[in-house]
């Protein structure tokens, strides 16, 4: 049986047959006779085609075409992912002429998208059952996207916090952030006490939190962090006065600061003698050093300590810590002279004394500062150290006091 596109291109078939027969006896013309018979021929193929795929034509009584015409088949579900992969690419594209860590986070971005849209793409013709087709997806995507989201969106979060916390002071942070710690807690006893509160109301109030913490974490974070002034340590004013011995000798002239290097100054430095740690809370395997009364350095370890010990033994290049207890009647600071280093100042290479010490301290009170010998005693055999008891004529590491000429301690490091 015919179709009706298919009589009507037998038909025109016929038609051409006739006109070329016609046209090529009664005219003669070769060039109107072959276009006339490549026309026969193209209506020919065309009529043998549309019969033999039926015209897309389904009958009242077939049932087969009914499931498997194209009109039967379900339409492809609305994809984000298409416009997901190609925002992606836009940010590939930014961070090829701006930063390096932009277009890192494109290219993750294109790698997931792309996976994702690939997976819904195959789930789609897995057959022809719709709700079948999103357990497929679902098995293959849903182990790796709910671990994997939950830790980007939670990420996301404590980033946003963070940027928010660092630009707040440090008293509007306690602030905010107990209000915002109330307002949770009032939200989840509404919850709790009215247990059958619509899903979707409690969905869309953590949604809403959640993009308002987003929202105002980027706007802060773009806005910048606030000042956070460094703390000068008593290593900071060590390294300033050897790094940088001009400006420190102008900031000395100015009364900024004491003219001597911190370790070896028995004055207040501003910050970093200004309310420092004046106790030590009990600890195991520390080593005491004590200012005694009488100005001199008393000192304990940890095991038993043989007879007639020089000084005090300390490991090479472990950290070692050590409590410094001050029971003089001034306020005083430990220093440590670990012999000569190599420092870099303006480009060029400077020998000068290695020293670390503890900020200054009131009677009574105890400090814990840790120390890392890098090189043994005997690397320092014959340089004059000008912070031994003798001043000229020793050498080798020592504990000293600044402005006690008695307060000297020998340090032996294997």
């Amino acid at each position: 049986m015919f179709t009706t596109g298919s009589k009507f291109l037998i038909g025109a078939s016929v038609v051409a047959v006739i006109a070329t027969l016609v046209y090529g006896i009664g005219q003669g013309g070769v060039m109107g006779t072959i276009g006339l018979t490549s026309a026969t021929v193209a209506l020919i193929g065309l009529a043998t085609l549309n019969a033999l795929l039926r015209d897309s034509n389904v009958f009242a009584d077939d049932s087969a075409p009914v499931e498997a015409s194209s009109a039967a088949q379900f339409a492809p579900a609305s994809s984000i992912w298409p416009l997901a992969f190609a925002f992606s690419g836009v940010i590939v594209a930014v961070g090829l002429i701006s930063y390096q860590p932009i277009l890192v986070i494109g290219l993750i971005a294109v790698l997931a998208t792309g996976a994702e849209w690939a997976v819904q793409a195959w789930a789609e013709r897995a057959s022809g059952n719709v709700e079948h087709n999103a357990e497929v997806r679902s098995r293959l995507s849903n182990p790796l996207e709910y671990p994997v989201g939950g830790a980007l969106a939670i990420g996301i979060i404590v980033y946003s916090f963070s940027r928010v916390m660092l630009w707040l002071s440090k008293t509007n942070t306690t602030i905010t952030f107990s209000v915002l710690a109330s307002i949770v807690v009032a939200i989840a006893f509404v919850i709790a006490f009215r247990p059958k509160m619509n899903p979707l109301a409690i969905g869309g109030v953590m949604a809403t939190g959640a993009i308002a913490v987003v929202v105002a974490g980027t706007l802060t974070g773009l806005d910048g962090e606030r000042d956070i002034p460094v703390f000068e340590t008593t290593a900071i004013w060590q390294e300033e006065a050897i790094l940088h011995p001009v400006e420190y000798a102008e900031g000395a002239e100015e009364g900024k600061h004491p003219a001597e290097r911190i370790c070896e100054s028995p004055e207040e430095f501003p910050e970093a003698d200004e309310d420092p740690s004046q106790t030590v809370a009990g600890k195991s395997g520390t080593f005491d050093v004590v200012l005694t009364p009488a100005g001199t350095l008393d000192f304990d370890v940890p095991g038993p300590l043989g007879d007639n010990v020089a000084g005090m033994t300390i490991q090479r290049s472990n950290a070692t810590n050590i409590i410094f207890r001050n029971e003089s009647d001034e306020h005083r600071r430990l220093s440590l002279d670990l012999g000569t280093d190599t420092f870099v100042v303006n480009d060029e290479d400077v020998v000068d004394r290695h020293q670390i010490c503890t900020t200054l301290i009131e009677p009574g009170a105890a400090q814990l500062f840790t120390v890392v010998a890098g090189q043994p005693s005997v690397a320092f055999e014959g340089q004059i150290n000008p912070n031994g008891p003798g001043g000229t004529e020793d050498d080798g590491l020592w504990f000293f006091v600044p402005g006690v000429e008695s307060a000297n301690l020998q340090v032996i490091v294997p």
